[in-house]
C-alpha cells in the first residue's frame, strides 16, 4: 500500500487503455493546464480591477449556473449525438468563456464569460465519465478514473505555476515594456484560453460514435435503478454547497490572511494538485483490498479535521501543510466514487447520472458561492470552513449507508461481464460504436 506497489501496478495495467482513452487522456491535460491558471489567477485579477468579494462571490456563482443548467441538456446530447460531440462542443465553449471574461471587463461581460465556461465544463464533466467507461473494462478501469484525475491535476499544476509566475515576471520587465499588475494578470488569462482551444487537436481524433442509445433499447431500465440516482444525486449536491463555500475563495484566504502574493499562492496550489494526484495514484491499490466505495469515504472522513483547522489557523506554515493533506485526502476520493457510480448504474442511466450529479452540485456551488461572499465580507474566513467540514462529513456517511451492500466488480479482474459496456468488449474500447 505504497507508492511503489501502486507504481507497479498501474505498469501493469497502463498498456491496457485504448487509444481513445490515451487521447482523451492528452486533451485533459491542455485543457486543465488552462484551468490551472484561471484558478490561481481570475478572483485575484477581479479584486486588481476594483471588485469586492461579493461579485466575485456572485461569479462563482454564474460559473456554477452554467455548470446546472447545462447539466441536463448535455446529458441528452452526449446521448443522441455521441459522447465525443459533446466533449469538443464543451472544450470551444470552455475556452471561449475564459478568453471573453478576461478580454473585457464589464460585470455583464464577466458574468457571461463565467456562465460559457460554466456551460463548456459540463458538457465535458458528463461526456468523460460515460466515455472512460465505455472505453475500458474492469481490469484497468478504476486505474483510468485515476490516472484521468491525476493527469488534470497535474496538468492544473502547470497552469497554477504559469499562473502563479508569468504575471510576476511581467511587472518585473524594463519600465519601458513592463505592464501593470493588471495586464499582467489579463495576458496569463488568456494564454491560459488558448491551452483550453488546444485540448480540441486531441478530440478531433476521437473514433466517432453512432447514438449511445442504440444498442440499449433491449435493455430496459428497472424501477429500482433508478432509484440508485438519488442518493448519487443528493450526495452531489451535498459536496457542491460545501465546495462553494470554500473552494473559489481559497486563493484569496492565503493573499488577504496571510498576504501572499500571487507566485506564493501559485506554488501552494501546484505542491497541492502534486500531493492530490500522488493520493489518486495510490487509490487504487488501496482500494483494491478494502474496495472503492470504503476508501474513497474514509478519506473523505479523514479530511474533515484538516478542513477546520483552515477556519482558525493563523500561521502560514501550518495553514498551507493542512491545506495541502486535505486536498489530498478528499480529492483522492473522486476517481474512486466516479468509477464507483459509473460502475453500479446501468450503461443506459450513465450520462443521466453524470447529468444530475452535475446538476446538482453546481447548484449547490452557486447558491452557497454567493452566499460565501457575503459572509466573508461580514464575518471573515472561519464559518465556511466549519460549515464546509460539515456538509463534507453528512454527505460522506450519507453515500456510504446508501451503497454498502453493492458488490463492486474486483479491481484488476474481469469479473463481472454482464456491466462491461459493448465498446469495450474484445478491442480494449474501440469496438462496435465506432464508425
Amino acid at each position: 500500500m505504497n507508492l511503489g506497489a501502486a507504481w507497479r501496478d498501474y505498469r501493469q495495467t497502463i498498456a491496457a487503455f485504448s487509444r481513445p482513452a490515451r487521447l482523451f487522456l492528452l486533451a485533459m491535460l491542455f485543457s486543465w493546464a488552462g484551468y490551472g491558471v484561471n484558478q490561481v489567477l481570475y478572483n485575484l485579477l477581479l479584486v486588481e480591477a476594483g471588485f469586492q468579494e461579493g461579485f466575485v462571490g456572485r461569479t462563482v456563482a454564474i460559473n456554477g449556473l452554467g455548470l446546472a443548467l447545462a447539466a441536463l441538456p448535455a446529458g441528452w446530447l452526449a446521448e443522441r449525438r455521441g459522447r465525443r460531440w459533446c466533449l469538443l462542443l464543451g472544450a470551444a465553449v470552455f475556452g471561449s468563456g475564459h478568453l471573453l471574461r478576461a478580454t473585457v471587463l464589464w460585470p455583464t461581460t464577466i458574468y457571461a464569460g463565467s456562465f460559457l465556461a460554466g456551460v463548456g465544463q459540463a458538457l465535458t464533466a458528463i461526456g468523460a465519465a460515460p466515455f472512460l467507461t465505455e472505453h475500458s473494462t474492469p481490469r484497468e478501469r478504476t486505474h483510468l478514473f485515476s490516472a484521468f484525475f491525476a493527469a488534470e491535476l497535474l496538468a492544473a499544476v502547470v497552469g497554477s505555476l504559469l499562473g502563479g509566475w508569468l504575471p510576476s515576471a511581467l511587472v518585473s520587465l524594463p519600465a519601458s515594456s513592463r505592464p501593470g499588475l493588471l495586464d499582467a494578470y489579463r495576458v496569463t488569462i488568456v494564454l491560459g484560453a488558448l491551452l483550453d482551444f488546444s485540448s480540441i487537436i486531441p478530440l478531433r481524433h476521437l473514433p466517432r460514435e453512432r447514438s449511445v442509445l442504440s444498442g440499449q433499447a433491449q435493455a430496459p431500465i428497472t424501477r429500482a435503478e433508478r432509484r440508485m440516482l438519488m442518493p448519487i444525486a443528493v450526495n452531489a449536491f451535498l459536496i457542491g454547497v460545501g465546495a462553494g463555500l470554500v473552494i473559489p475563495f481559497m486563493n484569496l484566504y492565503f493573499k488577504i490572511r496571510f498576504d501572499c502574493s500571487s507566485a506564493q499562492i501559485g506554488m501552494f496550489f501546484s505542491i497541492a494538485q502534486v500531493g492530490t494526484a500522488l493520493a489518486m495514484l495510490v487509490g487504487p491499490v488501496v482500494a483494491r483490498r478494502f474496495g472503492k466505495l470504503r476508501t474513497a469515504v474514509t478519506c473523505q472522513l479523514l479530511s474533515l479535521p484538516f478542513l477546520v483547522t483552515l477556519g482558525f489557523e493563523r500561521h502560514l506554515a501550518l495553514a498551507v501543510g493542512v491545506f495541502w493533506v486535505r486536498a489530498a485526502l478528499m480529492q483522492a476520493s473522486t476517481p474512486l466514487v466516479g468509477a464507483f457510480v459509473m460502475e453500479t448504474v446501468p450503461p443506459a442511466l450513465r450520462a443521466r447520472s453524470a447529468s444530475f450529479t452535475n446538476l446538482l452540485w453546481n447548484l449547490g456551488w452557486a447558491a452557497s458561492a454567493t452566499l460565501a461572499g457575503l459572509v466573508i465580507e461580514h464575518f471573515g474566513y472561519a464559518v465556511p470552513f466549519y460549515l464546509t467540514a460539515a456538509l463534507y462529513g453528512s454527505a460522506a456517511l450519507w453515500f456510504f449507508f446508501n451503497f454498502r451492500r453493492v458488490r463492486e466488480p474486483l479491481l484488476g479482474s474481469s469479473d463481472d461481464p454482464t456491466r462491461l459496456s459493448e465498446e469495450a468488449k474484445g478491442l480494449r474500447g474501440e469496438g462496435p460504436t465506432t464508425e
